[in-house]
């Protein structure tokens, strides 16, 4: 089972979506239920999705993925983690990397460019077009993790840690507008 921990994202729907085309078992948890609550589905996941969000990483103190990003980080859970747009964010932030507000606001489709497909980015064309909808972005990684994309105003577009199944993606996979989208999250299923 992928559970999906819904930031606030207007496209967690479709993440789970995407994920039952594949005929993956999928569950979505709101990201404002304490940890202790939900431990067990947690416990029982294959793969852990963090979405999107209106939040900030940066006053964000008490969101479940957080708690599930310290966790993952700490051994305490050993699956696969792939955070998306905030969840990106997020991943960064407790790993430790920096998160500041973007130079300016990405919204829109914005021409990705893939400098490394590690995994997650594994048969994707080396520029593709994504949605992107942010204004924090993260602005340097934390110690073992590698860029895999940038873009003309994002220079970490999708990042993967090199030893860990830790992933996290800038732009939204899941929706239409992203060339490959489903790619991406058919590789993180699979990982």
């Amino acid at each position: 089972m992928i559970v999906i921990i819904d930031a606030g994202s207007q496209y967690t729907h479709l993440i789970k979506r995407n994920f039952r085309d594949m005929n993956k078992d999928t569950e979505i948890i709101n990201a404002k239920e304490k940890y202790d609550s939900v431990r067990e589905t947690i416990e029982k996941a294959e793969r852990i999705v963090l979405s999107g969000g209106p939040s900030s990483v940066l006053t964000d103190k008490t969101s479940l993925a957080r708690v599930v990003s310290e966790k993952v980080k700490a051994d305490e859970i050993a699956i696969p983690l792939l955070g998306i747009c905030y969840g990106h964010q997020m991943i960064a932030h407790v790993w430790g990397g920096k998160v500041e507000r973007g130079r300016s606001a990405e919204y829109g489709i914005c021409e990705i460019t893939v400098d490394n497909e590690d995994k997650i980015l594994k048969g994707i064309p080396h520029k593709f077009r994504a949605w992107v909808s942010h204004f924090d972005e993260v602005k340097e990684l934390p110690r073992d993790f590698d860029i895999l994309a940038h873009s003309e105003t994002c220079k970490i577009e999708a990042f993967a840690h090199r030893k860990k199944l830790v992933f996290g993606v800038q732009f939204h996979p899941e929706v239409w507008h992203t060339e490959n989208g489903e790619i991406i999250l058919k590789n993180f299923a699979e990982v």
